[in-house]
């Protein structure tokens, strides 16, 4: 209940300050405009650059201005020129990072050859060999018929010399006695 009586209290007062307000300035529509109009700004100046250049007139401020819209407009051509040369770059990475990838590609298939050859040639080595080997037993048995052979045709002709070509002569005989 005290707060209530306090609350009313705190609004009378301040609608007694209001209305004493309005009866002082003597007219509510001169009041509203005198409430609604903003203290004038107060600027500041001289104003100092971050170049350090003093600029103490509108005019000055506005040279001001023109140069840093012309300074802002260098850095967005410099940002986009940097960024065509970064999306550039990127371009230049992915197309070296495909040839790479064909290169270690075709690496790795020459390598495979390699492999592929080299067991080939093992191959190859292995079959040399075992004909060489064949070689020699097929020369040494080829020796040995010779030899073979060599005995038995002059054991042939031993025989056919001491006969003194008896089987010529009885093959020649029976064929006279036909």
């Amino acid at each position: 209940m005290l707060i209530y009586y306090l609350g009313s209290l705190l609004f009378a007062t301040s609608l007694m300050i209001v209305v004493f307000l309005f009866i002082t300035s003597g007219n509510l529509k001169q009041f509203k405009e005198n409430w609604a109009r903003k203290a004038p700004r107060i600027t500041e100046l001289p104003i100092i650059t971050p170049t350090g250049q003093i600029v103490n007139s509108v005019e000055d401020l506005d040279m001001q201005l023109e140069f840093l819209e012309g300074q802002l407009e260098d850095k967005e051509k410099e940002l986009e020129e940097t960024k065509s040369k970064q999306l550039a770059t990127c371009e230049r990475l992915n197309k070296l990072n495909d040839t790479t990838n064909q290169i270690k590609k075709y690496f790795l298939k020459l390598k495979s050859e390699m492999t592929k050859s080299e067991s080939e040639i093992g191959e190859l080595r292995t079959q040399i060999e075992d004909y060489k080997k064949r070689q020699v037993r097929l020369r040494e048995e080829v020796n040995e018929n010779v030899k073979y052979y060599t005995g038995m045709l002059n054991n042939i002709e031993n025989t056919v010399a001491c006969d003194g070509y008896e089987f010529v002569r009885k093959a020649l005989g029976d064929e006279n006695a036909l």
